[in-house]
């Protein structure tokens, strides 16, 4: 697929809500990371989405379950905490990041759906 996203050197891509649907669409299997807090979790999120919030001390023990040669998707509520989690990532060896540009309140200000 080709995206018309920069991909920066760091190995995090911001994608846009259409870019991100679309990668989801085309690769359902790709784990979904949402890493705020279950209190906003339980609230709404995105489908199929696992919630592991940036702030939890076991952050970097619950995120290594994850393959690290494979992309991985992250978002929270407006773009800041994902990043500090990609940061973390890539850190801890992961590979490719995919990073949803201003979170779910961009998704939901495109109107697409979240489940609770």
């Amino acid at each position: 697929m080709s995206l018309n996203a920069q991909q920066n050197k760091t190995g995090r891509t911001d994608l846009s809500v259409g870019q991100f649907k679309e990668y989801l669409t085309k690769n359902p299997a790709t784990p979904l990371i949402d890493v705020r807090t279950s209190e906003e979790f339980t609230a709404d999120h995105l489908q199929n989405a696992i919630n592991i919030s940036v702030n939890d001390p076991n952050f970097d023990t619950k995120i290594s379950k994850f393959d690290k040669t494979e992309t991985v998707m992250v978002y929270c509520r407006s773009g800041h905490r994902s990043v500090t989690a990609s940061d973390k990532l890539l850190q801890l060896g992961f590979i490719s990041i995919f990073n949803l540009e201003k979170g779910i309140n961009s998704w939901r200000t495109a109107g697409e759906q979240t489940v609770k």
